[in-house]
């Protein structure tokens, strides 16, 4: 028994050791992620292409050096906020506390980092004392400042005055909350949230004495609570089966590790101190979620960001689901090289559409086609054990509209659901390119030099004369992206590349700086987006190697063969034949 006992006990300190060694790995990987979004998203307090604005000329002689803000760039001026996510241990709270990361920097502009309470140093007492460090250095105000002053040529004082520095939002959580449990840091108890606003009014004081001017540390406690025995079930599937894909689990132990935690929750239940309502902590900042946004509690949470956090944390969830981007199939007008408008598609349009409609309703919905007798062929669509209920949006251009026209709406469920019952955003309509609408680039080039030029240099922040920039479909689109979020059903998204672009980047983790630039989204591709807790860990941040959670339809072949085939009866041989499965390619 003591052989055995020692045994047991060696293998489970390697794989602790296995598993630091991991952590240690992602981590580094995404703290070089972070530091390239700091890079990529700050200081920028205005679109690159307003600069020739902004400086002295003849007739303006004293100019505006820094213009009002715009919501994409806004940030959270000036102002310091600590985010410490707190609960039980599988309750999805580092997914939830990755995506709030992300949604702050793509959809705000505000410079935002995750820190890991799990991987703030594995000495001992040092490991609090390291997080501390590490949040000091990045709230810091003062290489803020300075580095605004340096890029944008602005006198220190007029800086501090005009708040540019845009603000810091500290994400804290912990990736192994048993192992956490216990410390300060993990917030489980009421003594330790109050230790954590002891070091950061610390911390404060700290800032204030070295700082240009004084810094006000706002905390914030996100608790997340599950009621729901199938939610639970389901965080504890999607943590095993990402220990199975690691190594730290074999596959013939999958079961017993699932028991194996199930006793340590029902051990931390027993300790573990909820946000209290008693009056206790009324002087808290916090927010608890309950099953994920099904019911929501706050207190003293005012001003803008906090309310936007709230929103958000409403809608996000790290339960499985999925979702499904493709452009519209080709217009009259990407055939004559010509921006925007609202034109038709061809007959290589009308030949995707003819596609996408068996593909949404085979691959996405689970449905099959049934003759009366029960045969596949050319009859009703059916239920089968793998239908679920999905959803469909279109722009409200004519392109995307059409594209989606073809898709059947069968009602699962005993009716009590229409499948693909479309629903059109204005929202995720195309880029308006106002005065450019309808000209090609070489006619661009031709009668608007300047747009050209500025649209060359500044692709993200160039607003087209009475048109857009991408900084406008951010804005426009954060309400979607929030919807899309609270959903648990598939969605399939038939829209425009810009539009697409930004989605595709802000789900797959890269800096919206590079998403103008990417050259994804060709048509007669569709794109499925698998999203579950396993994601965060997947992230490439690279527009040219797509994440593997990232699977590609591509169906060009097929719509360039059909576009030719003249007879109805044929066409639907075709799409009926074509095999679905080929078209999968991983990205």
């Amino acid at each position: 028994m003591t052989r055995l006992h020692d045994a047991d006990a060696s293998s489970r300190r390697a794989r602790r050791a296995l598993e630091r060694a991991m952590r240690d790995d992602a981590h580094s990987s995404r703290d070089a992620r972070d530091d390239d979004a700091d890079r990529a998203s700050s200081p920028r307090l205005y679109a690159k292409s307003m600069e020739d604005l902004l400086t002295a000329r003849a007739h303006n002689p004293a100019p505006t050096t820094v213009p009002p803000p715009i919501a994409a760039l806004a940030g959270n001026i000036g102002e310091r906020h600590v985010l410490v996510f707190v609960g039980l241990p599988l309750r999805g709270k580092r997914t939830i506390a990755l995506r709030l990361t992300r949604y702050l920097r793509f959809f705000h502009g505000a410079r935002c980092r995750a820190f890991d309470v799990a991987y703030a140093g594995h000495r001992g007492d040092e490991k609090t004392s390291s997080l501390v460090n590490n949040l000091r250095d990045f709230l810091r105000s003062g290489d803020a400042i300075t580095d605004v002053c340096t890029e944008y040529g602005i006198e220190a004082k007029e800086a501090s005055a005009k708040h540019v520095d845009s603000g810091r939002v500290a994400v804290v959580y912990s990736s192994d909350a048993s192992a956490t449990f216990y410390e300060t840091w993990s917030g489980t108890s009421k003594e330790r949230r109050r230790a954590i606003l002891k070091e950061l009014e610390d911390l404060e004081r700290d800032l204030d004495s070295t700082g240009p001017r004084r810094m006000k540390v706002k905390t914030i406690f996100i608790e997340t609570t599950l009621t729901r025995e199938e939610l639970v079930e389901e965080v504890l599937a999607q943590r095993v089966a990402r220990d199975a894909r690691n190594g730290r689990v074999r596959e013939d132990e999958i079961e017993a590790a699932k028991e194996s935690w199930r006793r340590r929750l029902d051990e931390y239940r027993k300790l573990y101190v909820t946000l209290q309502e008693d009056g206790s902590e009324d002087d808290l900042s916090y927010i608890k979620l309950y099953n994920y946004g099904e019911r929501v509690q706050t207190n003293k949470m005012r001003a803008y960001l906090p309310q936007r956090i709230v929103q958000f944390l409403t809608a996000t969830h790290p339960t499985a689901h999925k979702i499904y981007l493709c452009r519209h199939g080709e217009s009259e007008y990407n055939v004559t090289g010509r921006l925007g408008g609202n034109s038709g598609i061809t007959a290589k349009g009308v030949a995707f559409s003819e596609i996408l409609s068996r593909f949404a309703l085979e691959k996405i919905c689970g449905m099959e086609r049934r003759d009366d007798d029960g045969d596949d062929g050319e009859g009703r669509w059916c239920e089968t054990p793998r239908t679920v209920r999905a959803r469909l949006w279109t722009s409200s251009l004519l392109r995307t509209i059409a594209t989606a026209a073809n898709i059947e709406h069968p009602t699962v469920h005993n009716g009590e659901w229409e499948q693909m019952s479309p629903r059109v955003y204005r929202n995720i309509d195309e880029i308006f390119a106002g005065d450019c609408e309808g000209m090609t680039p070489e006619e661009i080039v031709e009668k608007n030099p300047q747009a050209a030029y500025l649209r060359s240099m500044d692709k993200i922040g160039y607003r087209y004369p009475r048109g857009e920039s991408y900084f406008d479909l951010i804005s426009r689109l954060e309400p979607c992206i929030q919807e899309m979020e609270s959903y648990t059903e598939p969605v399939l998204i038939v829209s425009h590349q810009a539009i697409l672009r930004l989605i595709f980047a802000y789900l797959t983790g890269c800096a919206r700086e590079r998403a103008p630039g990417m050259n994804t989204f060709s048509q007669n591709v569709i794109y499925e987006i698998t999203l579950d807790a396993s994601c965060e860990d997947l992230i490439t941040e690279d527009v040219d190697r797509f994440p593997s959670y990232v699977v590609a339809h591509d169906f060009r072949d097929a719509v360039a063969a059909l576009a030719v085939v003249d007879d109805p009866d044929e066409r639907r041989r075709f799409v009926r034949d074509l095999d679905l499965d080929a078209a999968r390619a991983s990205s």
